[in-house]
């Protein structure tokens, strides 16, 4: 995951329903590290997930009031949803017709938004496990993702932008601080802004990792391996993901031409950006500009 819009079909959960007696109704790419499907089946059966290795957010759309979480008094019904952190284990008894959506989430996705939002490493932060609660901004969220379509361009744009509300509201409300120590290594938090803010100045520049380690006065090994720490991800991968974000600005003002935009945002030309831009979020930057300016 990272390097382009991350399948349905990446995900395991996803991978697992595919397997079982439940039928895929829709299902597309939000972008990189993050993906939509939406179900329904019936009769009875049980699944389990184990350790999927990516966050899922579970909304029951129809049913389920006889279904439950092994383990768990609660039952399903519409409206109650159920945040699976990666790293989590799980088995549903499903009892009935249930119709439902997911929202899978690589933990990369989310680490990033930890560290923008909530100036934060990730690795002091976990997803709590829910089962069948109650979420009203949830709800309205996923009320924005049902009632578009998913494979046209402006809709798409718009299911986007609602799924990455639904990673701030996440970051916010179902994610505490771990309970254990900190792990140890990583970038200490004054020089992990330092290099963040040297990064969002120096996007149209042609960044190395010596120029960025010599930013953080270490070493270049030392370096990477702390950044990975402390971002949740490679200094390339973040650098790539922090030039998408400036170019969908400057997309987003409709001002520059693409050229411009490409060269403002680091990419070299504007055939260098759109490929990029639509590895990344499954439409061409021209695509993006005009949904945006039908909004």
């Amino acid at each position: 995951m990272g390097t382009t819009a991350t399948a349905p079909s990446d995900f395991s959960a996803f991978r697992t329903l595919s397997t079982s007696t439940a039928t895929l109704t829709r299902a597309t790419s939000l972008g990189e590290g993050i993906a939509i499907s939406q179900w329904q089946r019936s009769g009875h059966e049980t699944l389990g997930y184990d350790l999927p290795g990516h966050h899922t957010v579970s909304l029951y759309l129809q049913g389920g009031e006889t279904s439950f979480r092994v383990g768990s008094a609660l039952h399903g019904g519409a409206g109650k949803f159920c945040v699976l952190p990666a790293e989590h284990h799980s088995l549903w008894c499903m009892n009935d017709t249930v119709h439902f959506l997911h929202l899978y989430i690589a933990p990369e996705r989310l680490a990033r938004e930890a560290v923008l939002r909530l100036d934060c490493e990730p690795r002091a932060l976990e997803l709590r496990d829910r089962t069948y609660i109650h979420d009203d901004t949830l709800t309205a969220l996923c009320g924005g993702l049902m009632n578009t379509d998913w494979g046209a361009p402006a809709d798409r744009l718009a299911a986007s932008s609602a799924a990455e509300t639904v990673l701030h509201h996440l970051l916010h409300a179902e994610v505490r601080r771990k309970a254990a120590p900190p792990a140890r290594g990583g970038l200490a938090p004054a020089v992990r802004r330092r290099v963040r803010d040297y990064i969002d100045a120096h996007l149209a520049d042609p960044l190395s990792l010596d120029e960025l380690a010599g930013v953080a006065a270490l070493s270049t090994y030392h370096f990477a391996c702390m950044f990975h720490a402390s971002f949740g991800e490679s200094p390339h991968a973040w650098v790539r993901m922090r030039r998408l974000a400036h170019a969908r600005g400057l997309l987003a003002t409709g001002r520059a031409d693409l050229a411009e935009v490409a060269q403002a945002s680091g990419f070299g030309n504007a055939s260098h950006l759109s490929r990029v831009f639509r590895d990344a979020y499954a439409i061409t930057p021209g695509q993006f500009r005009s949904a945006v300016q039908l909004r």
